[in-house]
Formats: structure tokens, C-alpha cells, sequence
């Protein structure tokens, strides 16, 4: 998935997961809550803590998942990142 937006803002809910197929460059951050990051072929887990971030490395699928009662993942390609 190619993010040709300038920011986009995804609200989950605890156990809530989202899938990205192809996050090239994406650059990820917890705005609230704490969010469970895996990225395909990739043995590790990361989480976001709020206010933290991730850039994914390339064009892996990404699966999102809320930790906390609601988490909200603030997702921009890496060019625009705050």
C-alpha cells in the first residue's frame, strides 16, 4: 500500500486489529495507547508506547493491534513525518 496522503489517523479498539499489505516507508505512531506492531517475515514484535514511533523498513505487510483499551495510530509516508 503506497500512502499518498499526508496523515491519516486510525482509531482501534483493545484486541481491534488493522492490516497494512505493502507499508513502504510508513512511518508509524502511537498517538494514544499502546500499539502491537508485526511486520511480515520479520521475527520481531514492536510496540508503541504514545508518542513513539516506527518506521517500516520496507514493503512488508504490517499488522496493527490495540494493547490498551483504545489506541489510536497516527500512519504518514516517512517523507512527511513530524
Amino acid at each position: 500500500m503506497l500512502i499518498d496522503v499526508p496523515h491519516t489517523r486510525l482509531l482501534l479498539q483493545r484486541g481491534q486489529t488493522s492490516r497494512l499489505p505493502e507499508a513502504r516507508a510508513a512511518h508509524l505512531c502511537s498517538a494514544e495507547g499502546t500499539l502491537w506492531i508485526t511486520l511480515d517475515h520479520d521475527s520481531r514484535d514492536i510496540v508503541l508506547e504514545p508518542g513513539e514511533c516506527f518506521i517500516v523498513p520496507n514493503d512488508r505487510g504490517v499488522t496493527i493491534s490495540a494493547l490498551s483499551s483504545r489506541a489510536v495510530l497516527d500512519l504518514r509516508p516517512a517523507e512527511t513525518r513530524p
